[in-house]
């Protein structure tokens, strides 16, 4: 029995010094599995997704001034209080304010919801499948941040399966954490540790679980 409990201490032991040894590199290998980017020029529509306004918006407006697409649109975001909504920017209003601080003349448009305003990545692709078939679009660009391009990539596939829209993804970087240090803040541990979270649950719906809300 001691002979037992001193194997499985001298292993545990040998883990987490091999762990401590290469964190760096192994945490950054984990972090750098969420992250795809494969937005190509010629496309239709640049779509931001709601969440992370200050990165997202500034990234889209990037890909804007580098030619990726001439029209840009935000989605509508459900509010979280009715009642205390207009005591902030709305997505749109916000997204304005930074093309006017980059000094651009890009013009937003608002991403029409099914259903009074989106809660989910799910729900956001449904949207923009539904315009983009009215519109007649052929590729569509969404961005969201780095480390949600993985899910938000699957939740479009599986939307957009049947249809022949192409869909791509470009995700925006911030100044608090990246993928080689995000452990080191506790916003982005929450952020990848979210994704192994949330990441299967996506893959294993089709549609929308009623358990996972807005990024």
């Amino acid at each position: 029995m001691i002979k037992k409990v001193a194997w499985g201490l001298g292993v545990s032991f040998v883990g987490l010094f091999i762990l401590w040894v290469f964190h760096t590199q192994l945490f950054t290998l984990y972090g750098r599995w969420f992250i795809v980017s494969d937005a190509q020029k010629g496309a239709d529509a640049i779509i931001c997704l709601s969440g992370g306004r200050q990165t997202r918006s500034p990234e889209c407006l990037r890909l804007w001034q580098d030619g990726y697409a001439k029209r840009l649109f935000v989605t509508t975001e459900k509010p979280r209080s009715k009642e205390f909504e207009n005591l902030e920017l709305s997505h749109l209003e916000f997204a304005q304010a930074v093309t006017k601080r980059m000094h651009l003349n890009a013009k937003w448009e608002r991403l029409p919801s099914l259903s009074d305003g989106a809660t989910s990545t799910f729900d956001e692709a449904e949207d923009a499948l539904v315009f983009a078939k009215q519109e007649r679009w052929t590729h569509i660009i969404f961005v969201t941040d780095e480390f949600h391009t993985r899910r938000a990539r699957l939740a479009f596939q599986k939307v957009f399966s049947g249809s022949d829209i192409k869909t791509q993804v470009a995700g925006a970087t911030n100044e608090v954490f990246a993928v080689d240090d995000w452990w080191k803040s506790d916003r982005g541990i929450l952020a990848y540790f979210g994704e192994a979270i949330k990441y299967p649950i996506y893959w294993l719906w089709d549609h929308e679980p009623k358990i996972v809300k807005n990024d």
